[in-house]
């Protein structure tokens, strides 16, 4: 069996010590005062802008990747799940939930991020969507949790 010498202990030790604890608080400096700041101003949930954005996008993919009519009418009971939950110093975020009433009358849980410049070239809003039960490429999975912060 192999001793361990007194100053590799020591060594070792401050070594350990050294390395950042994992519950110890990172610094946030919030994204607003960067040198290309961004402005957290981001469109509320119930935005008209916003949910005709995910009508288009949903109806367009569900004809065009999937040959199917879907297609979301209205929604209802739209509120806001958080804003900015991981942090200052990330990129401004809003998390929403509503209920998509769809073309056949189901309701169905819809969960949606707006995100602050991550449209094409960084120069817009965008917003990322998950409706439950169309979740085809599992890309939020499992039910749509990955947008429900």
């Amino acid at each position: 069996m192999r001793h361990v010498t007194f100053p590799a202990f020591a060594a070792l030790i401050a070594a350990l010590l050294t390395l950042p604890m994992p519950g110890a608080a990172r610094e946030e400096i919030p994204a607003e005062t960067r040198e290309r700041p961004w402005s957290a101003q981001l469109p509320a949930c119930d935005d008209a802008r916003v949910l005709g954005r995910i009508q288009s996008k949903f109806s367009e993919a569900e004809r065009r990747y999937w040959n199917s009519p879907a297609e979301i009418v209205g929604f209802d009971k739209v509120r806001q799940a958080a804003f900015r939950p991981h942090g200052l110093d990330l990129i401004p975020r809003r998390y929403c939930q509503a209920t998509a009433i769809m073309h056949d009358r189901r309701r169905l849980v819809l969960r949606y991020a707006v995100i602050e410049d991550a449209g094409p070239v960084g120069l817009f809003d965008d917003v990322q969507f998950c409706l439950d039960g169309y979740d085809r490429n599992y890309t939020a999975m499992p039910g749509c949790y990955r947008l429900d912060r």
